[in-house]
């Protein structure tokens, strides 16, 4: 097996190239620098000749424009990238009878807390990146066999002022730097590194179709700063706590995923909030203290 991973400089494109040479797997990288091949996800023809000259089995897109304001700004910039890309990307596997999987987003569901959402639960569509990403989805479906997971990453990527979720948030417990976090807004976050395991298990396990990849706890992002926290020994006395109301851009707050179809597939259970928490502790332990910008 080849295995070509798009958006692979990136927080989860790291991680995945990381487990898959772990595992012995031949995998190749394309990113807009710093990867195997350069590659700009808006040009359909530098996807279709990247893929017919590198020809992989398998192809892992985890490359998106994540950022809301920018989606908001640039509709047809957003459409480009998170859904005509991966519309190019699985005919190109159909021509080539190469497996696909698309990484998709939990910014589907709002207005019901901390419920946790099954593959088949209706979703809402509240901003353009949720509109983009969804899309991206319908495409990757219509290719038969093709593999969809839904999730809420973190995890460590170390670009030199670009920091994570993750990044900032230890650096402000630690630093003991302002925090104002929001108690409505529920995500099923995981690491990038248990996301990644557990997604080359779903592949060899031939899995298809829409599968939540996630956390199995869900939790405010409060509740997430307080267990991270925890995991790095400090008491958190000097949070203040804000709404998800109070932003300007409207975003799918209510994002727990229901992961049970994923634990039947993988026959054990998926990481806890805790898991998740010490997990990470114990990743920036390990990392070199070097940044880089991707």
């Amino acid at each position: 097996m080849l295995t070509l991973v798009f958006g692979a400089t990136g927080l989860l494109g790291q991680a995945l190239v990381a487990e898959g040479r772990s595992r012995g797997m031949r995998l190749v990288g394309a990113a807009r620098k710093n990867a195997d091949y350069a590659m700009n996800l808006a040009d359909a023809q530098q996807i279709t000749d990247l893929v017919a000259s590198v020809a992989p089995t398998l192809i892992i897109n985890a490359a998106a424009n994540t950022n809301l304001d920018s989606c908001e700004r640039d509709p047809g910039g957003a459409y480009l990238v998170n859904a005509r890309a991966v519309s190019i990307m699985a005919e190109q596997c159909r021509t080539i009878s190469a497996r696909f999987v698309q990484v998709s987003t939990d910014h589907f569901f709002t207005g019901d807390g901390c419920k946790l959402h099954s593959e088949g639960a209706p979703v809402t569509l509240v901003n353009e990146y949720a509109r983009s990403k969804y899309a991206g989805e319908g495409f990757a479906r219509a290719l038969a066999n093709s593999l969809v997971v839904r999730t809420n990453i973190t995890g460590f990527r170390g670009w030199a002022g670009q920091p994570t979720f993750v990044e900032w948030a230890i650096d402000a417990i630690l630093n003991h730097r302002p925090l104002r976090l929001f108690d409505d807004f529920y995500t099923s976050t995981i690491d990038v590194g248990a996301f990644s395991r557990l997604l080359f298990d779903l592949v060899e396990r031939q899995a298809t179709g829409l599968i939540n990849l996630a956390s199995r706890t869900v939790s405010s992002k409060l509740q997430f700063i307080r267990e991270l926290g925890n995991a790095l020994g400090v008491h958190l006395d000097w949070i203040e706590v804000a709404s998800v109301r109070d932003l300007r851009l409207p975003r799918a707050e209510s994002a727990g995923l229901d992961v049970s179809q994923a634990e039947r597939l993988l026959r054990h259970s998926l990481p806890t909030l805790g898991d998740v928490c010490h997990a990470l502790v114990s990743q920036r332990d390990s990392r070199p203290c070097i940044m880089r910008r991707g």
